[in-house]
């Protein structure tokens, strides 16, 4: 979604910016419940430099945080979703 409304709105359109943060904030929450079931299926709780699942998920850590944690980027979400007001929240969540 995100990279639709950048290709049809460009980057600095409010609702680009909005689709992003929600996107980022998702891939965030994904990439840590992934890793650490990754580790709970491989057995590799407390082995972590020991196994080679480490090399896979401190890239998605690091990954992670680059350009803003996700806290930061739900943040935008949330100062988005405020300065639309309660009438447009819900409109607002099931366009992104």
């Amino acid at each position: 979604a995100a990279s639709e409304a950048i290709a049809k709105d460009g980057v600095a359109a409010m609702t680009t910016l909005a689709e992003v943060a929600v996107a980022k904030v998702r891939v965030g929450e994904a990439a840590s419940t992934g890793a650490a079931i990754a580790h709970q299926v491989h057995g590799a709780i407390g082995f972590t430099k020991e196994y080679a699942l480490q090399l896979s998920t401190r890239r998605l850590w690091s990954w992670r945080e680059e350009f803003g944690s996700d806290v930061e980027w739900a943040a935008r979400v949330g100062a988005f979703a405020c300065g639309r007001g309660a009438d447009q929240l819900w409109p607002m969540l099931t366009d992104i």
